[in-house]
């Protein structure tokens, strides 16, 4: 995987080699650090995007930005090894009140940083040179549609002229500071209401200096598709692969509270696999390691050995992930003789957004994507769309 603007280390290829080692051998307790890290800078968010928790108001954890000390803290320990730092999960992440700082410190370490924003949020030419300026490697600019009327249709309460004015504002401060970076993206997240847009969104994005990746929306419920089979070999993903879960050996995240999530697709503070202290008083460990290989996720990554065990650990969130299960099943398939190539994972990326949307806890039943938003017809009927930017 390339990992645009990141330094490569003796300690981070050393680092590298080892996590690849204890993933593929599926060690449970890990002398490796992670290689990439999500940071919750913010959970807010200005937008009531209908597949989305914090859209659709879900309250998981306080809102709140992370404290700039326990940002520091992590990346003392664990910047050496990073090879990327995402600035972005549940929120709006330019809306951190530290988010400058936060991407200036990372870049000078050698670390590959991603911000992706929706950028309908107020911005002017200072922020726009100061962004640049700070080292900031790609900026994906989540922009589903051309046009308003369908752009809205998912990114409900955004403006889509003030994302594009932010756009060429970029694209100014970047020419003005003679810099090449960050590469800004305009992700597109492709649903049965805008499919019309994309070739004017490619032409678009070519104006303003971007480039652009078009994919598959995620949906809540059934997976859609339309008649046009050359737009969807382009955009569908493929299913998922047979291997043990990256988030439990080669990537984390800590969000704005100091919770450690198990991987990107959870919300919730139940879930948490540990929590990290916030301040001197606060309830939490020290440092990152002592969450890293702690019983939660030793038992996680045990899963992928043998997935059994008791009330307790079959109530986490990994037991049932479809990452988990898939795997399960492909050891069986190898063990009673099938080929590898072979097996069939019955599950796509879709399932796999369903299966985390509708986790919630107990008391709150099933997520209520269908009818908290509802999108109005452009072109094709439209379903509930989602995606996690």
């Amino acid at each position: 995987m390339r990992f645009e603007g990141s330094r490569l280390t003796l300690k981070r290829l050393a680092n590298l080699y080892l996590v690849r080692y204890e993933r593929a051998r599926v060690h449970t307790k890990l002398r490796g650090y992670p290689l990439r890290l999500t940071i919750e800078a913010t959970n807010v968010c200005n937008l009531q995007c209908p597949g989305c928790f914090t859209g659709v108001g879900e309250q998981g954890r306080k809102r709140s930005h992370m404290p700039l000390d326990l940002y520091r803290r992590l990346l003392d320990e664990l910047g050496d090894y990073l090879l990327q730092l995402e600035f972005y999960n549940w929120g709006e992440p330019l809306l951190a009140k530290d988010i400058y700082t936060m991407i200036e410190e990372a870049s000078g370490r050698g670390i590959s940083t991603v911000v992706s924003t929706n950028f309908s949020i107020p911005f002017d030419a200072a922020r726009a040179e100061r962004l640049v300026s700070s080292g900031l490697a790609v900026l994906g600019v989540s922009i589903d549609g051309a046009r308003q009327q369908s752009y809205e249709q998912y990114r409900v309460r955004g403006d889509l002229e003030t994302v594009l004015a932010n756009c060429r504002l970029m694209k100014e401060a970047k020419e003005k500071l003679g810099s090449t970076t960050p590469n800004v993206v305009w992700e597109f997240h492709t649903f049965t209401h805008n499919t019309d847009d994309i070739e004017l969104a490619r032409s678009m994005a070519k104006e303003l200096g971007m480039g652009i990746v078009v994919s598959k929306g995620w949906v809540a419920g059934p997976d859609w598709e339309t008649d046009d089979e050359d737009l969807m070999r382009s955009i569908t993903p493929p299913p998922y692969r047979p291997v043990p879960c990256d988030f439990l050996w080669e990537r984390a995240v800590v969000n704005n509270d100091g919770g450690v999530a198990p991987c990107c697709g959870t919300f919730y503070r139940q879930d948490d696999m540990g929590r990290l202290k916030i301040s001197a008083t606060a309830i939490g460990k020290s440092s990152f390691r002592e969450v890293w290989n702690n019983w939660s996720y030793q038992q996680a990554r045990g899963f992928f050995r043998s997935r059994t065990g008791t009330e307790q650990t079959k109530k986490m969130v990994c037991f049932d992930c479809p990452a988990t299960t898939i795997w399960e099943r492909y050891q069986s398939h190898l063990s009673a003789g099938g080929d590898a190539e072979a097996f069939d994972s019955e599950h796509s990326t879709n399932d796999g957004f369903n299966y985390f949307f509708n986790r919630r806890p107990a008391k709150s039943g099933p997520a209520k994507a269908a009818g908290i938003i509802e999108l109005q017809e452009v072109g094709a009927a439209s379903p509930e769309a989602s995606s996690r930017r």
